[in-house]
């Protein structure tokens, strides 16, 4: 036990745990795994700006990153995850129904940005490119992929000739 008054302890582990927590960049937060930290890196760049919130993003399949404007007229953009395709689309029709804009919509597990459209009243959604470090590969993966390629890679190699490297 040591001498200090308990104030000094429970403000020393105050400060230890707040250090633990901002140790990652911004966007890694704890309990994301690679495919929700790239959909929030994703949100950001759609936004444009820092996101206000990251809301149910764990776990979800799909993301949507909304704009509401603020009661001291800035532009605010929040981070949504959801469960479903059709609760995306629900929520787009909300969105639209209380004046919010749809900056974009996220694919999390095939890491791909999604087009929202309008067609007669109904939604729709086309997926576009996935995103580079969306869908990372596990090392046992890598070495596979490794492997067979420097088995083609010998394959299209040139031999060198046994008579010329011989010469005495």
């Amino acid at each position: 036990m040591s001498d200090e008054p308990m104030y000094l302890q429970r403000l020393r582990q105050n400060q230890r745990g707040k250090g633990k927590k901002s140790g990652g960049t911004a966007g890694e937060s704890e309990g994301l795994n690679a495919q929700e930290q790239e959909a929030v890196r994703w949100a950001r760049e759609a936004a444009g700006t820092d996101l206000r919130s990251k809301k149910d993003l764990s776990g979800a399949k799909y993301a949507v990153v909304i704009r509401v404007n603020s009661a001291a007229g800035v532009a605010m953009s929040s981070c949504e995850g959801l469960p479903t395709r059709e609760a995306l689309i629900e929520r787009i029709k909300n969105a639209a129904f209380m004046g919010e804009d749809v900056v974009g919509a996220y694919e999390v597990r095939g890491g791909r940005p999604l087009t929202v459209g309008n067609d007669d009243g109904a939604i729709t959604l086309k997926a576009g490119a996935p995103r580079p470090r969306a869908n990372p590969k596990s090392p046992e993966q890598m070495l596979r992929q490794a492997a067979q390629e420097a088995v083609e890679r010998a394959k299209s190699r040139p031999r060198e000739d046994d008579r010329g490297s011989r010469r005495r």
